[in-house]
């Protein structure tokens, strides 16, 4: 209970997250979703990981459950403010790296491979002090070399941020 109570007084001092989420409990929380097509596939929150490296660069690796060892669904932002905000990959021609690949099994599919490869990650919610992040993604990455099948991944988030 004592370890309860700064909790309960939150809401009077004014500092009660305003989102949809729930407050991130405690610094191993980690809430991942993935759908496919609109199919949901449980992300294993073990293997998946979140990295910023030192030139701030955001790699988002979203693993499936079915398949822990796969390399699963990658984004990658480059020059990440670390701060809220929308994303988007068609900002990938004016010199910013922001891109999205997928692998399972034989299948491997880009957004690069894609003629229009829309695809924004939003940036919700970001505690430096604990260093996670929340939001959402949504992106379509195209199959190569097998008639070009399209996917859609799409997700949330609220997860800890590892440096790279």
């Amino acid at each position: 209970m004592k370890r309860l109570l700064p909790l309960l007084l939150l809401p009077l001092l004014g500092a009660a997250p305003k989102s949809s989420f729930a407050p991130l409990r405690s610094e191993t929380v980690r809430r991942l979703t993935l759908r496919i097509d609109g199919k949901t596939v449980p992300a294993d929150t073990i293997s998946s990981r979140f990295f910023l490296s030192a030139d701030r660069a955001l790699r988002l690796n979203i693993v499936r459950a079915d398949d822990p060892d796969g390399q699963g669904l990658n984004i990658i932002i480059d020059r990440f403010p670390i701060e809220t905000g929308t994303y988007k990959f068609q900002e990938i021609l004016s010199g910013r790296n922001r891109d999205a690949s997928y692998r399972y099994g034989n299948t491997s599919a880009y957004s690069k491979s894609c003629s229009d490869n829309p695809g924004v990650v939003t940036i919700t919610g970001v505690n430096s002090d604990r260093h996670w992040l929340r939001g959402t993604y949504r992106c379509q990455v195209c199959e190569v070399g097998r008639g070009a099948r399209r996917f859609t991944l799409e997700g949330e988030f609220e997860y800890p941020v590892e440096k790279e």
